[in-house]
């Protein structure tokens, strides 16, 4: 049997719908960068002849503390992906005639 092309293909569509509570977990962890360090000269060098014990810790640093209350607002999206499982199918009949009383199987 030739069908013209332009022939509509039939689908009966559905839509299946599910609610349900999403929760993800989510770290914030603080991080502190610092940008380039700007120094100042606070008056003149002082230079002495010979060699000058120097006070202070060998390769010690100075240490002083910041402190800034930030609010960070992290951007979630959330979705989910929908995969089928398999097929099933319950065979009533197989005949070369045109289906008749499909509004029955609605029934059921």
């Amino acid at each position: 049997m030739n069908e013209p092309k332009d022939t509509p293909i039939v689908t009966c569509p559905t839509v299946g719908y599910q609610t349900a509570d999403v929760c993800v977990p989510v770290t914030v962890t603080p991080y502190a960068t610092t940008g380039s360090p700007v120094t100042s000269c606070c008056g003149d060098p002082i230079i002495v002849a010979g060699r000058k014990t120097c006070d202070g810790t060998k390769n010690g640093s100075c240490i002083f503390t910041i402190t800034q209350r930030v609010c960070v607002a992290v951007p979630v999206e959330f979705g989910a992906t929908a995969v089928p499982g398999d097929t099933y199918v319950d065979c009533i009949g197989s005949s070369a005639d045109e289906c008749v009383d499909c509004n029955e199987a609605d029934a059921v």
